[in-house]
């Protein structure tokens, strides 16, 4: 596949394929509207009064007619601009790019005396009584800002022992990103039962969700998507910090105006400049070669470039590269055949995009392709939008970035509080002794048959 020079270019994006994209997560619009009716209502609703009288028109653009593959004539709708591009999809979600959604913290003694249990009741308020999702952290809520009517997702973690180093470690290391791809921190708070930490809230779900109904995407639309996590994965390599964990789930999809990728969960992440992960960690289908081994240390970039191709793979293929064909469910197995870089491409796929998988599934962490190394490619650099930051046009850490960001010091000064045990055991929403189910086998939910 290769860009259609016929095609008129949107800031250097097909039309045919910004909007064949567009259509396959319009395929689960339905799904949306079911799963989040009233979320979606209440946030339209605080728009159209924070942006006087603007309302998302929702049913313009994105959706077309046919399958991916039929879509070949040129439409002039295709033609409006990233950034203000149709919101048929999914406008309804939160925007958080307002200058009044900025939280700048007041200077206080921040001791573990000066943290207040009650701060997080008087400011947020629950939007209703779904949770967006559980794990063995705890669970996440959709919840309203008082004081702008701004919705944030609140990740709850119960007091006590389940805050560990690795949650200050996540936080501290989510607290300083700043990019486009990856979901961004808004700040960290203590309830008298959880700790709560309240990030940008992203409407459109997992981008999981989307290859598990459509089955998988065509060589285009995951190629969209696969751009946008190799620039937040470029990114967050050049903060020294290994995201350690990245796989479908932990990718969900921005619909406010184009579809944007966005990069969550840090709980396994990595950083700092004078250490390199030596723990084995992350979910089994998505290991690299040299975790298994158990290598110690390992580098964790180049492991987390192994997670990109596995990604990549599933978006294209609908399975993962390295379960059985006769037992996809069984983890050895697939451990062996990850040490063994054993995987099946198929003939449909591009000689470009099978070359692209083979330098990225190497076994050896040395000669594996890098992040550079993947956006100089041919396959990648097909229908690439400038708008993508890469190299030299990546964002770094500066200090206007700090300036709306709780500091540090507040942040383990409520941390230490949350370290004690809860004063009470049930949930402040309902939801008692909500614990999920441990860390997803990413086995689950996708098709197996060759």
């Amino acid at each position: 596949m290769g860009g259609n020079n016929d095609h008129v270019r949107v800031e250097g994006v097909s039309p045919t394929r910004v909007r064949s994209v567009g259509s396959v997560l319009t395929q689960n619009k339905a799904q949306c509207k079911r799963r989040s009716s009233l979320v979606r209502r209440l946030v339209l609703e605080d728009k159209k009064k924070r942006e006087g009288g603007w309302v998302a028109n929702r049913d313009r653009d994105w959706t077309i007619e046919g399958s991916p593959t039929d879509q070949k004539n040129n439409d002039p709708r295709a033609t409006e601009r990233r950034g203000h591009a149709p919101t048929g999809v999914g406008g309804w979600l939160t925007r958080t790019q307002s200058s009044s959604s900025s939280f700048v913290t007041s200077p206080i003694d921040a001791s573990m005396e000066a943290v207040d249990v009650n701060d997080h009741d008087a400011r947020y308020e629950p939007v209703n009584d779904a949770l967006l999702g559980t794990g063995s952290y705890g669970y996440t809520k959709l919840m309203r800002e008082k004081a702008t009517g701004k919705m944030y997702a609140l990740k709850y973690i119960e007091r006590g022992e389940k805050i560990t180093e690795h949650v200050r470690r996540e936080i501290t290391n989510h607290r300083n990103l700043s990019h486009p791809n990856i979901v961004k921190f808004k700040e960290v708070l203590v309830t008298p039962t959880h700790l709560a930490v309240a990030m940008e809230a992203i409407g459109g779900g997992e981008l999981f969700g989307y290859v598990q109904q459509q089955g998988h995407f065509n060589e285009g639309q995951a190629r969209y998507f696969f751009q946008h996590l190799i620039s937040g994965v470029e990114y967050l390599h050049n903060m020294r910090i290994s995201h350690r964990d990245l796989k479908l789930e932990n990718t969900l999809v921005d619909l406010t105006t184009t579809p944007v990728l966005k990069i969550c969960d840090f709980g396994f992440s990595k950083g700092g400049f004078d250490s390199q992960p030596k723990t084995q960690i992350g979910t089994p289908a998505y290991i690299s070669p040299e975790v298994y081994r158990g290598s110690q240390p390992y580098d964790g970039a180049a492991s987390d470039v192994w997670a990109c191709g596995v990604l990549l793979y599933v978006m294209l293929v609908g399975r993962y590269p390295f379960s059985d064909p006769q037992d996809p469910n069984n983890s050895h197995k697939m451990m062996q055949r990850v040490l063994s870089a054993t995987f099946e491409l198929p003939s449909r796929m591009t000689d470009e995009c099978k070359d692209l998988l083979r330098k990225i599934f190497n076994p050896d962490p040395k000669a594996r392709l890098s992040v550079s190394g993947i956006y100089s490619h041919p396959w990648f650099l097909h229908d690439l939008s400038p708008s993508v930051p890469l190299g030299p046009t990546q964002p770094g850490p500066n200090a206007s970035n700090a300036e709306g960001l709780q500091c540090l010091e507040e942040i383990n000064a409520i941390i230490d509080v949350a370290r004690e045990p809860p004063a009470r055991t049930s949930s402040p929403w309902g939801y008692d002794e909500i614990d999920g189910e441990g860390i997803d086998d990413g086995l689950d939910g996708l098709d197996d048959d060759y």
